[in-house]
């Protein structure tokens, strides 16, 4: 019997296999020809400019691509807030996916210093809580210069019990920068201002235990991180 061969020869598999071989080869050959079949039909579908043709070609396109919307997949990461702070690989990733805005060339840094905290969420060092940090903190010496980052708009100039002295500038494409901290305001609401233009002092008005400068950036009514679009030297 078969089997009784096949336990009795030890190379009964490599002289009986030649028949599946051939058909596996005759499987891989018909499927080249089928592919081949298909894609002449699809070139001439193309060169015939009929509905039934677009359409066809229409269910072709779905049936044998996929597309894969990796913008949409930045969004979900950056939902995932976790990532950000317990997983630096996802924080350079998002990083770097992201684009600047068409103005951020156009903004510099209002004052060079140390970045002593970053934008995301972080525990607050006086409030004892963990929440979202909308800018950055630059370290500097109380009464130094701040500027500016653009052209713009003073849309506040007021003092608040945990920023406290801050500035508000509307800027275009619908960009706004925040100063807070600030020991001396220069400007008042409605005041054209240009960049460099210096507007205020560094300070540590409101909840702050040493001077420094407190630097939003806000695109279009949400925050965004200003080391991503402008760079803060430590030195002038």
């Amino acid at each position: 019997m078969w089997w009784q061969r096949q336990d009795a020869d030890p190379y009964y598999p490599y002289y009986t296999g030649s028949s599946e071989r051939d058909w596996s080869r005759f499987v891989s050959l018909k499927k080249v020809l089928i592919s081949l079949i298909i894609l002449c039909v699809v070139l001439l579908m193309k060169k015939v400019n009929f509905p039934m043709a677009a359409t066809a070609l229409s269910r072709v396109n779905q049936a044998i691509s996929y597309e894969w919307d990796f913008n949409k997949l930045g969004d979900g990461l950056k939902n995932l807030s976790f990532l950000n702070q317990q997983v630096p690989v996802f924080k350079n990733f998002l990083r770097e996916e992201e684009s600047p805005p068409a103005t951020s060339g156009a903004l510099i840094a209002p004052i060079y210093g140390r970045v002593t905290s970053g934008f995301g969420r972080r525990f607050h060092p006086l409030l004892k809580v963990e929440r979202m940090h909308n800018g950055i903190d630059i370290e500097q010496v109380e009464g130094s210069p701040v500027k500016a980052a653009g052209d713009g708009t003073v849309m506040l100039a007021a003092e608040d019990a945990e920023m406290g002295r801050l500035i508000k500038i509307r800027h275009d494409g619908d960009l706004v920068t925040l100063y807070a901290h600030l020991k001396d305001v220069y400007v008042k609401a409605g005041d054209k201002v240009r960049q460099g233009q210096i507007i205020g002092t560094v300070g540590k008005t409101g909840l702050a235990e040493t001077p420094h400068l407190h630097f939003e950036i806000w695109e279009k009514g949400t925050a965004i991180d200003p080391e991503l679009w402008i760079k803060i030297p430590e030195k002038p």
